[in-house]
């Protein structure tokens, strides 16, 4: 009877493995530099609308142009079918971290409704994320999947 080992890849692997993989997306990758318009939680003293503000952060993200249409996002109207098929970004659990970016949990702290991207000039929404690139003990990547905003207007705080 062949006995089986206990691990089949080493912990001195698996930190190779996200040293590498962490390195190429800091370092290697063709990364390019994007603007993360974070929205500013602001209430105003009487409720009344207001026009929503945004800090101005510059990231560095791996962005992924879906060429091949890897997902569906087309929605329904009256005219037709919108294609909002667009882009994906991919960026490292240590850059995050290292920019204080990560909440108490762990995960990008961006909010999902808010948010806008603007990357070559275009603004983009937030329309899907997920953690990728599992290693043994945590992932390494965030991929956030990105739709066309038409609609809106972004005002920085200066």
């Amino acid at each position: 009877m062949t006995k089986l080992p206990k691990k089949y890849v080493s912990n001195k692997s698996w930190d190779r493995y996200k040293l590498i993989i962490q390195n190429f997306l800091d370092d290697d990758a063709g990364r390019q530099t994007i603007t993360w318009a974070k929205h500013v939680n602001q209430i105003l003293t009487h409720g009344e609308d207001y026009t929503p503000h945004y800090y101005n952060l510059t990231i560095e993200a791996l962005c992924y142009y879906n060429a091949f249409r890897n997902w569906p996002i087309n929605k329904a109207s009256t005219t037709g079918q919108l294609d909002d098929e667009n882009l994906s970004i991919m960026i490292s659990h240590r850059y995050l971290l290292d920019n204080n970016y990560l909440n108490d949990d762990g995960y990008w702290d961006f909010n999902w409704v808010e948010d806008r991207f603007i990357i070559n000039g275009i603004t983009y929404m937030p329309c899907g994320d997920t953690q990728v690139s599992q290693a043994k003990d945590q992932a390494l990547v965030f991929l956030l999947i990105l739709k066309r905003d038409r609609d809106t207007k972004i005002t920085f705080i200066t």
